[in-house]
């Protein structure tokens, strides 16, 4: 009898054993490791935002090195006189920057001095968020002016093609750009165009 009982008391404690063995872990301890373990996975959303463009404004001042207006005023070469630019980066598409570019333009013609501004979509490339030194741009859109010779449209379309070179944050979020570019524009209710080649020079803002 004293054997029996001595089999079934062992058999208790095995049994007991064995189920505090598969027994879930819970608690603090328990709820701590887990949410260590979810915090040391890695977050897609943080992956994906740590690889987003950075805002861009560059401020730049210019000359007209080369111009020529036809049909305007009886102007003739070197129309062009200053450039002052502000280009500022929207977002990007198909691996290109899309930038808005305000440009305040002035010319002399033969008995006034017409002063322009230029509201642009620009597009460039490469990304400004590669860092790459050298970048291209093209861009289109209207120009109004605020100073005009008599008889001719106020309103104008512009266009232009650039080439330049930027380096960023050469000290902290400064750097610095150079550009030369062709600024052209044709009058949209009057006779009248201007083609001229333009180098500004300036800084560039990351932020």
């Amino acid at each position: 009898m004293r054997q029996h009982i001595f089999i079934f008391i062992s058999s208790l404690i095995a049994l007991s054993s064995f189920a505090k063995a598969d027994q879930p872990h819970v608690g603090r301890k328990a709820a701590a490791k887990y949410f260590q373990g979810e915090t040391n996975q890695t977050d897609p959303t943080a992956a994906s935002s740590s690889g987003s463009t950075s805002h861009m404004l560059m401020l730049g001042v210019g000359a007209f090195v080369s111009s020529h207006a036809y049909n305007w005023d009886n102007g003739d070469s070197n129309a062009g006189r200053a450039s002052y630019g502000i280009t500022y980066l929207l977002d990007t598409w198909a691996s290109m920057d899309v930038n808005l570019r305000l440009d305040f333009n002035e010319y002399q013609l033969q008995d006034t001095h017409p002063i322009k501004l230029s509201i642009l979509p620009l597009l460039t490339f490469p990304m400004a968020e590669s860092k790459f030194p050298v970048y291209f741009g093209v861009g289109a859109g209207p120009g109004v002016f605020f100073k005009q010779a008599n008889g001719y449209s106020n309103l104008s379309i512009d266009y232009q093609l650039v080439a330049g070179v930027r380096f960023f944050d050469l000290y902290e979020n400064l750097g610095a750009f150079a550009e030369f570019g062709l600024k052209n524009h044709i009058l949209l209710t009057s006779g009248g165009q201007f083609n001229g080649t333009a180098l500004t020079v300036g800084a560039v803002f990351t932020f």
